[in-house]
């Protein structure tokens, strides 16, 4: 399965370590200016079994969880916390989604949930506790490639 849903669209590559799991590409909500993050699972994403490793899924989550925080709050920093219900796993070819909430930002704090889908069934649920000390390093609307640039 090769189709990304409506809306989503590739990325640009945020950084070596994000490069390393590309494609992955970017929607936006428009009830809130949310990001959603998504991507077919392939080898670069894998353990030896064939599904998504769990770094994978901390990774991503991570970056759209960090992401949110900075582009909904205004301010962004490093994870100070991150925690990781691993609730089904996502072989590959399967798409997977995660979308992030910010649920409440304090001066200095940043807190947000996700959930993440493969091919529609929960997979994985994380927190995490962000440190807001800095603007966002980029302005988001930049991390989406032009139209007819996917791989």
């Amino acid at each position: 399965m090769t189709d990304i849903p409506p809306g989503f669209h590739l990325a640009d590559r945020m950084d070596e370590v994000t490069g390393a799991f590309h494609p992955l590409y970017l929607s936006r909500r428009d009830e809130d200016g949310a990001l959603a993050i998504g991507f077919h699972v392939g080898p670069q994403h894998c353990n030896p079994r064939g599904h998504c490793h769990g770094g994978t899924w901390a990774t991503m989550a991570d970056i759209i969880m960090g992401m949110n925080v900075g582009k909904l709050t205004g301010l962004s920093g490093p994870t100070i916390s991150l925690t990781i219900d691993f609730l089904g796993s996502a072989a590959v070819g399967q798409w997977v989604e995660g979308h992030a909430r910010v649920l409440r930002a304090t001066p200095n704090l940043g807190f947000a949930d996700c959930l993440f889908t493969a091919d529609g069934t929960l997979a994985l649920r994380a927190s995490a506790i962000f440190r807001r000390k800095l603007p966002p390093y980029r302005d988001f609307e930049d991390l989406l490639a032009p139209e007819g640039t996917r791989p």
